[in-house]
């Protein structure tokens, strides 16, 4: 299986030059999920190659933290020392007096971003079913992490739905769809990143997702 995921992101790369920063991240994300993945030493080669920021890198590795857990991060960077010899230089955000209110703050304006008209919706549906997850979606989520700098906000929802379909979560996976299509990311983009996913995730959720992603552009939601 190795080599042939290999074999199509290195086609990918082929047909799509100008987006490979978006699939070897998007390629990377879904492989760091297991650690040590091989696979994921072959995409760090292939970034290395050619050039691609050391910044972007580390905020894909640091942003597994929110949908897959600290060890996988960390796991993500330990990786990358070892086949790199280096570690992206960081960018730490320092933990003050008010730092709290400007991430919930800076949060809450990228939710709106994503889910547009529904975020009032989403925002109750979230606090009926526990305030304290309503918060963090909000200000861990999307305030902590998904709104730093170094990774524009479309690239991290497309990191997201490569990740949410490999884990198999449907209705956050439907959310992070039409969140990318929110943020300006087109739908030629959107499906080039399905391809990516498609020689590295079981068979049966890409299906799933390529299922729900043709339902919503057939139904054109705006979400």
């Amino acid at each position: 299986m190795t080599s042939q995921s290999l074999k199509h992101i290195e086609r990918l790369l082929v047909r799509h030059p100008d987006d490979a920063e978006m699939i070897l991240l998007s390629a990377l994300s879904v492989c760091w999920l297991t650690p040590q993945n091989p696979l994921a030493a072959e995409l760090l080669g292939m970034w290395q190659r050619r050039q691609l920021p050391m910044e972007a890198l580390r905020e894909a590795a640091l942003q597994l933290f929110l949908v897959a857990g600290f060890q996988v991060s960390l796991e993500a960077f330990f990786q990358i020392q070892e086949v790199l010899g280096m570690t992206p230089e960081g960018c730490c955000e320092s933990v003050e007096r008010g730092s709290a209110v400007s991430w919930f703050e800076r949060g809450q304006a990228l939710q709106k971003k994503v889910y547009s008209r529904n975020t009032e919706k989403l925002r109750k549906n979230l606090a009926r079913l526990s305030p304290e997850l309503s918060e963090w979606t909000v200000l861990v989520g999307y305030g902590l992490v998904l709104s730093r700098p170094g990774l524009e906000a479309g690239l991290r929802e497309l990191l997201e739905v490569a990740v949410l379909t490999a884990q198999g979560f449907p209705r956050q996976l439907h959310s992070h769809l039409c969140g990318a299509l929110n943020l300006g990311i087109s739908a030629e983009k959107v499906g080039l990143l399905l391809e990516v996913v498609e020689a590295l995730v079981a068979e049966e959720r890409f299906l799933s997702a390529r299922q729900m992603w043709n339902d919503i552009k057939a139904n054109s939601l705006p979400f």
